[in-house]
């Protein structure tokens, strides 16, 4: 156990000091219409409960837990505890299906592998219930978070939860207001741009450009055309944190989005996107680039 955590992670635990900490960061999430994977949950929740290292497999039994206890307090609120997720296929996994079974009236899902012998009926309930949760309302999630664990949850606070998910290490690209761009940040954005071939051999007599300023207003670290394809990608240096990648990689997913709208070809156009970094992302990291099709590279830290 670490020094800063407080209780090791016995199911007593989880059951009296991780439920707050989920249930906190879900109403978070649900703010921004959003869900949380597993891992990001863990990390969470062993932050703020003050617990030592959780098995991420067990936060399906943590999130069961939470909805547990708010089914004491609220026997109809919607299930809150599906918005944790896999971060393979943005859906709940096989410890949500005996809630979405009672609820929605599906004895399929409450069978050992529901999920894959019934992928449509899970996904279809699945959004049901997600459906329910949001529109549940953020003020009657913020009423019963109060119910349950007698305690307020201020929508300051439920701010500073969202901006400390986004918020990470790196000081990248140009940023209004001070700060400017890090030293790291800005020598892997040149390289990248100076080095095209190194990306991908295909790419090595491509045009760059560094800083290529979109319509929507945001500027990409490095663009290259390469023949008919255009090619955007996101830079994260040495320093970049988890919630660095984890905004870099929609970063990527927003600028291949209006890099498309802009060229006349439309959804039809070429247009790669590829998240650079100079360490290896992490298992999470990894399934999000696959979900969203983004490309990876790993930039040597020694570069001539």
């Amino acid at each position: 156990m670490s020094e800063a955590a407080k209780y090791s992670a016995t199911d007593e635990t989880l059951w009296e000091h991780a439920t707050a900490p989920l249930m906190r960061i879900l109403i978070a999430r649900i703010a921004h219409r959003s869900d949380i994977s597993y891992d990001a949950a863990r990390q969470y929740v062993e932050s703020e409960g003050s617990i030592s290292r959780i098995f991420t497999t067990r936060m399906g039994h943590v999130a069961g837990y939470l909805i547990e206890q708010i089914h004491e307090v609220e026997p109809d609120a919607p299930l809150i505890n599906t918005l944790v997720v896999s971060q393979k296929d943005r859906m709940p996994s096989k410890g949500a299906g005996s809630f979405m079974a009672k609820r929605f009236g599906k004895p399929k899902l409450a069978q050992d592998k529901a999920k894959e012998r019934y992928p449509d009926l899970w996904r279809s309930t699945y959004e049901k219930a997600a459906a329910e949760v949001y529109d549940y309302g953020l003020d009657q999630w913020v009423s019963l978070y109060q119910k349950v664990f007698e305690k307020k949850l201020s929508k300051r606070k439920i701010a500073e939860i969202n901006r400390g998910q986004i918020d990470g290490t790196e000081r990248d690209g140009r940023q209004f207001g001070g700060g400017g761009e890090g030293k790291h940040h800005r020598a892997l954005r040149l390289w990248v741009c100076a080095n095209p071939g190194k990306i991908r051999a295909a790419y090595r007599n491509a045009r760059t450009d560094t800083e290529w300023l979109l319509d929507s207003a945001d500027r990409v670290d490095a663009v290259f055309f390469n023949g008919d394809e255009t090619v955007v990608l996101e830079v994260k240096s040495r320093i970049s944190n988890r919630d660095d990648l984890y905004r870099g990689v929609f970063q990527c997913v927003k600028y291949r989005a209006v890099a498309a709208a802009m060229d006349p070809r439309g959804e039809d156009a070429p247009i790669t996107a590829y998240l650079v970094t100079e360490e290896a992302p992490t298992g999470e990291i990894k399934d999000l680039l696959r979900l969203h099709n983004i490309k990876h590279f790993q930039a040597p830290k020694e570069r001539s």
